[in-house]
């Protein structure tokens, strides 16, 4: 009997994580509703041949823009999202191919983002925040340096930078350490710097760097150079370098 209610178990789990993860070769089918575990948003490839990502309330919040062109929608064996024309063309494409991507995720903060494991490859950029608290051009939401660091920002000491959610934050410690903590102080991420750094900046050239009191580059995230970037502390408790919208680097440490 243990056995029989082990394997529904297993199997009611399976059915609850497809319904919020799409995985890497897998079809997405048409008009089939794959629902955010909170119920609050879904996905789906309408009979129109749209992908679209509503609201509960029914609302578009973001889509593929494939109407009367889209024929089959996939998350591909190479990590691209595709809707591909009656002749296989590429009507839609995230761009993510060859780049170890492994789920789509419709996340409970209203949000459609593509993983490498725990790094953000690709985002919808619809992160509910965006109507709470105002959008700063980039579509996740953060206001003013609550959860964002601009190019040019230098550390100081013991000063911490939160999620727009204040369940994470980014200190640069009196240790030397850069370190990223959940809001009950628990650490999650660090630089490995301890005892032997007396700085941290966000470049200008979008490099994140922890220098000792030599000037002489300690940790660097080697994100220089890539254009117009920022930093976020994000909800999901991930520390990203964004170029525009496009992930760049990432603690790898989302929810």
């Amino acid at each position: 009997m243990r056995k029989y209610i082990f394997t529904a178990f297993i199997m009611s789990c399976g059915l609850f994580l497809n319904a919020q993860s799409i995985y890497r070769g897998q079809n997405i089918a048409q008009n089939r509703k794959y629902w955010a575990d909170d119920k609050r948003s879904y996905l789906i490839f309408q009979n129109d041949g749209n992908l679209v990502f509503y609201n509960r309330q029914g609302k578009s919040i973001w889509d593929s823009k494939t109407t009367n062109r889209g024929a089959k929608a996939v998350f591909q064996d190479d990590g691209n999202l595709v809707v591909y024309t009656n002749r296989n063309g590429v009507a839609f494409s995230s761009n993510t191919g060859g780049r170890n991507a492994d789920r789509l995720a419709i996340q409970n903060d209203g949000n459609l983002v593509i993983y490498n494991r725990n790094n953000p490859l690709w985002a919808s950029n619809t992160n509910r925040n965006n109507s709470q608290n105002g959008n700063n051009g980039n579509g996740w939401g953060f206001r003013g340096r609550s959860g964002s660091v601009n190019p040019g920002y230098e550390f100081r000491r013991n000063n911490k930078v939160y999620s727009s959610n204040g369940n994470f934050y980014l200190v640069f410690q009196n240790d030397g350490n850069l370190v990223l903590s959940r809001n009950n102080g628990e650490a999650i991420w660090s630089t490995g710097t301890t005892n032997k750094a007396s700085r941290a900046e966000f470049q200008d050239d979008g490099n994140l760097v922890v220098y000792d009191s030599y000037n002489k580059a300690v940790w660097s995230s080697n994100s220089s150079r890539r254009g117009d970037t920022k930093l976020y502390v994000q909800n999901d408790g991930n520390l990203v370098i964004y170029q525009n919208s496009s992930p760049i680097w990432s603690s790898g440490t989302g929810r």
